[in-house]
């Protein structure tokens, strides 16, 4: 192997992993910045949103429910789980939408199926090479950019337009002088040796704090969001970006307040309050979107979790939002208003709620936003969420 090879494949491999992305992004002329943030495995959105009003719940959950006193209540039906008491803040200000009876426009049980749905924005499991982020860079005008801050580019970036990664790991024993000597290896090739640099930059930028790799339940949402705000907020910085975490199918052992789920909401929560802060005087115009591929089973099993639904939450947030409000038409628990008796009734396309959030962030038309979701010029964008 020459010495080209090897430092080629030490760049790709290795070094870059901690800050491959060119931070100098081109200046960007859209107002707004837009973040989608993945839970995959599908979270269970009535132990998110719980709707505790609703005359069904009770006997529905079972020990699942969990008691009043305990929830952060928004308004007589619905209440955030006690994890995302961080949250109380944003609907304060009137910067959160709960979503709620969403899902994608296609029925499956399928983590594979609902995930490419969800993050290619078309109503099949197949049928497009192109993610809708990556749509949604190629319909806006002016120059603009988009990140993934993933431990490789998520099917909802993926497309002819260009994008950036992001993967964050520890540096541990990769010190300065070391890195000065693999400097002096580097500069010998131009093209390896502005990576490496763009490597160090971006490092610098977004600091050592050592990450999870997205998986929520080793405690990495906080300083992955944090990162996310670093990379957003600097000047010319990338004005879309996509972030995922992993570890919300919950089969076992759910718990309730203080249980499995209700810690990984509280992780999610104070990653978005982190996210908040860290962005500074640039949160005036960044909207966040959360979703799920599914809902889970509206019973508990028989292991103390729940298994693969249909209709679940999400949440909007950010100044944009028009109002802080629970959003849904709430089809009830009842036996008879299950889905296939078993999972919450889908009411809301997934669709109509990420048009609203994307036209209201970036201001774009009609056209524009069906050319983002070509298969659903059928969905109205639920534009009342935004101001």
């Amino acid at each position: 192997m020459n010495r080209r090879t090897f430092v080629r494949n030490m760049c790709l491999g290795g070094i870059a992993t901690f800050g491959f992305p060119v931070v100098n992004f081109a200046q960007v002329k859209q107002r707004g910045r837009f973040v989608f943030v993945l839970l995959r495995g599908g979270f269970d959105g009535l132990a998110a949103v719980v709707p505790y009003g609703d005359p069904a719940y009770q006997s529905l959950r079972g020990t699942f429910a969990f008691n009043e006193s305990d929830l952060i209540t928004l308004n007589d039906t619905f209440g955030l789980a006690p994890g995302l008491a961080p949250l109380r803040d944003l609907w304060q200000r009137g910067e959160l939408a709960a979503i709620h009876a969403m899902a994608i426009p296609y029925r499956t049980r399928s983590h594979f199926d609902g995930q490419a749905i969800l993050e290619t924005g078309i109503d099949r499991p197949v049928g497009s090479s192109d993610g809708w982020l990556n749509r949604l860079l190629q319909v806006m005008t002016g120059e603009r950019s988009g990140i993934a801050i993933a431990s490789g580019m998520p099917r909802s970036l993926t497309g002819p337009f260009d994008v950036q990664t992001w993967s964050p790991t520890q540096l541990g024993a990769v010190d300065d002088e070391y890195l000065g000597r693999l400097a002096v290896l580097y500069r010998a090739d131009q093209t390896l040796y502005g990576r490496f640099e763009a490597a160090l930059q971006q490092q610098h930028l977004v600091g050592e704090e050592p990450m999870a790799g997205g998986n929520a339940r080793r405690g990495g949402i906080t300083p992955l969001m944090q990162a996310a705000a670093r990379i957003l907020k600097q000047d010319g910085g990338p004005n879309i970006a996509a972030v995922e975490f992993s570890g919300w199918d919950t089969h076992a052992n759910q718990g309730l307040a203080g249980g499995a789920l209700d810690r990984l909401l509280g992780q999610l929560a104070e990653g978005l309050m982190a996210f908040r802060t860290e962005m500074e005087g640039a949160w005036s115009n960044t909207t966040v979107v959360i979703m799920t591929e599914f809902g889970r089973t509206a019973r508990p099993n028989g292991t103390r979790g729940t298994d693969h639904g249909t209709a679940g939450a999400g949440f909007v947030v950010g100044p944009q939002v028009a109002k802080s409000v629970v959003f849904s038409d709430w089809p009830g628990l009842s036996d008879r208003a299950l889905f296939e008796g078993r999972d919450l009734k889908p009411t809301l396309d997934t669709r109509a709620v990420l048009k609203a959030a994307i036209a209201g962030t970036f201001d774009l038309t009609s056209a524009q936003v069906d050319r983002v979701f070509p298969t659903s010029t059928d969905v109205r964008a639920a534009l009342e969420l935004m101001k």
